[in-house]
């Protein structure tokens, strides 16, 4: 699946679907931080962009969004 269409879906999913944090994105609906939580974190960054794009919030909710998922992926890091 291409960047673009995944995009569009979580435009969607913040839209009409009640999305609202990258914790409810990454963990329950991808299922991201269980599968990938190295990946996950890395992906935080643009879902927060595109999260704060559609809901209309501002830089200070976007990087407190991704440093509070950030250090949730810490607890699911394989060593």
């Amino acid at each position: 699946m291409g960047a673009a269409r995944d995009e569009a879906r979580l435009a969607h999913a913040a839209r009409f679907e009640l999305a609202r944090t990258v914790e409810d994105v990454l963990a329950r609906r991808t299922r991201a931080l269980f599968l990938d939580a190295r990946g996950a974190a890395q992906a935080a960054p643009k879902v927060a962009a595109i999260l704060a794009r559609e809901l209309g919030r501002d830089q200070s909710r976007r990087d407190d969004q991704i440093r509070e998922f950030q250090l949730l992926c810490q607890n699911y890091v394989l060593t």
